[in-house]
């Protein structure tokens, strides 16, 4: 057999056959994650590059997608679920990954080039091959996810493209051996394909990176159980859900669709029954390690997630009950607590400063303290806020607001966040619902509200201890509520809430306040009831 790559090939194959590959793999160091993903790209690129029998490179393939998927596992950690922007070397790290599965799906691509040439040796694998190409995509999605970035139009019409030529050629149906997956051995295009439609279908934007993983680990259990009709299914409680093989968009209502040969309606009447089934076995009790949702799924997150996923897949999304009004506006935002409490509260307004032992002494002894002050520093940096666009809101919240280029800071999932609007006097405190970034770059968010006129406190713990606490810190205080019907909560620094704890409030007097019950754990903030004391 003989290779003949490029002559400007850069980096040689060190293989030149599937056995010789496996003994390549075998030498490979998989514990410097970065240089091995790094080598498989180079290879894979080296692999495109070479003339190879088709039946060749598939088997060189799937001895090279073990490897490739542990290393993209591992280097997904360094930017999933990070703030956005992404800084630069998260940037290189998920560019890194996207290259690898590019790289990888590329060659799978050519094994379908010559099956569609009529290459008889790959023609008995062709099932095999398509399903690759399906799950390449779809892994490339779901690391979009990862970053909270809406995936290429060209991404999703290649997707349908490439479902549509599965079911033309008769095998979109047909099982094959899937190690990718970890719960049957067998897969089939028609499965990988309904699993990337319903990740998207998941709004995937509102998802932490665990709540992710759970649904990616579910879906590869649950896509067996939706079907894909070429008519419109019955009127019934699941609205009607339709993919159009021509387009460059996922899953869209298809109740006002003409009937056409393109597209494909999601029959999802087993899911929905599964899932109404499990979550009602979970409110009964019974764990999620039982059910086979995981030893790691803990409750009542587990049951929250179901419920998420129910409403977004068999309710698309309709249990909302407010009405959106569309109604742009300009705004002025701020990220993070500390920069909601200085805005909120004002430059006037500062936690009471009480000295440590080691400050009373040095200042008894030299009459000065001797350390470097940066609140100053620090709090004209918080104080800075980011022009936005309201483009549409509901009684609870901005469903969805725009961030203006000139823009600097990070904004997390699930971060609190202050708001005031166009000729607004107050602000409002919320929580970053969802965060995605379009294709352009553009930056949106959607933001629930806390209910309140939100006010700057300090606080301490009083009965408990934290480490590295001991004066005060910022806090927010949003009072109780009449219509509808809302008790008073504190916002407090991560980590801080818990049931039965104490804390010394200082606004314009001090106060001891009991912490009740939890209602938000956000990314950088706990929000609960108290109770003055």
């Amino acid at each position: 057999m003989t290779i003949q790559p490029l002559a400007s090939a850069e980096y040689p194959l060190e293989f030149k056959d599937s056995a010789s590959c496996k003994s390549w793999v075998e030498q490979l160091t998989l514990t410097n994650i970065q240089l091995t993903q790094q080598v498989l790209t180079r290879q894979l690129a080296s692999l495109n590059a070479a003339k190879l029998p088709a039946l060749e490179r598939l088997k060189i393939l799937e001895v090279l997608k073990e490897p490739a998927h542990f290393v993209q596992t591992e280097s997904a950690k360094r930017y999933s679920g990070k703030p956005l922007p992404l800084d630069a070397n998260e940037t290189t790290a998920w560019n890194n990954v996207i290259a690898l599965w590019q790289e990888t799906s590329n060659n799978y691509q050519h094994c379908l080039k010559a099956y569609r040439d009529g290459d008889v040796t790959i023609a008995p694998h062709a099932a095999l091959v398509t399903m690759r190409c399906l799950r390449l995509l779809g892994c490339i999605m779901l690391d979009h996810y990862r970053v909270y970035r809406q995936p290429p139009g060209l991404m999703w019409r290649e997707l349908h493209e490439m479902y549509s030529f599965a079911e033309s050629h008769g095998f979109a149906r047909i099982r094959v051996q899937d190690c990718f997956t970890h719960h049957d051995p067998d897969s089939s295009c028609a499965e990988n394909y309904v699993q990337t439609l319903l990740a998207h279908l998941a709004n995937p934007f509102s998802l932490s990176v665990r709540q992710m993983a759970f649904v990616s680990r579910w879906l590869e259990k649950w896509s067996t159980l939706v079907g894909l009709a070429t008519q419109p299914l019955p009127t019934g409680p699941i609205p009607s859900l339709a993919v159009d093989l021509t387009s460059t968009t996922g899953v869209v209502f298809g109740g006002n669709l003409e009937p056409h040969p393109n597209l494909r309606y999601l029959d999802l009447e087993h899911l929905s029954k599964t899932l109404r089934q499990t979550i009602n076995f979970l409110k009964a009790g019974q764990t999620p390690g039982q059910l086979g949702l995981g030893d790691d799924a803990r409750q009542p997150g587990c049951e929250n997630l179901m419920m998420l996923l129910y409403v977004q897949w068999c309710r698309a999304g309709t249990a909302r009950s407010e009405e959106r009004s569309a109604a742009e506006e300009p705004a002025e935002v701020c990220f993070g607590l500390a920069a909601s409490h200085a805005n909120i509260g004002g430059p006037q307004m500062r936690p009471p400063h009480e000295i440590t032992a080691r400050e009373r002494r040095e200042q008894d002894s030299f009459g000065f303290v001797a350390r470097v002050d940066h609140d100053k520093e620090r709090a004209a940096q918080s104080q800075k806020l980011e022009p936005w666009q309201i483009l549409n809101h509901s009684a609870s919240g901005f469903m969805c607001m725009l961030r203006e280029p000139n823009g600097q800071g990070r904004i997390s999932h699930n971060q609190i966040l202050a708001v005031r609007r166009s000729g607004g006097r107050h602000f409002h405190v919320g929580m970053v619902q969802w965060l995605r970034m379009d294709e352009s770059g553009e930056l949106f968010c959607g933001v629930r509200l806390f209910p309140g006129t939100p006010q700057a406190i300090s606080v301490r713990p009083s009965n408990f201890n934290l480490a590295g606490t001991s004066r005060f810190e910022q806090a927010l205080l949003l009072p109780e509520v009449p219509a509808p019907a809302t008790p008073a909560t504190l916002v407090l620094p991560a980590g801080w809430f818990q049931s039965g704890r104490f804390v010394e409030v200082y606004s314009d007097r001090k106060q001891v306040a009991k912490l009740l019950n939890l209602l938000e754990k956000g990314s950088d903030f706990d929000r609960g009831t108290i109770v003055v004391v």
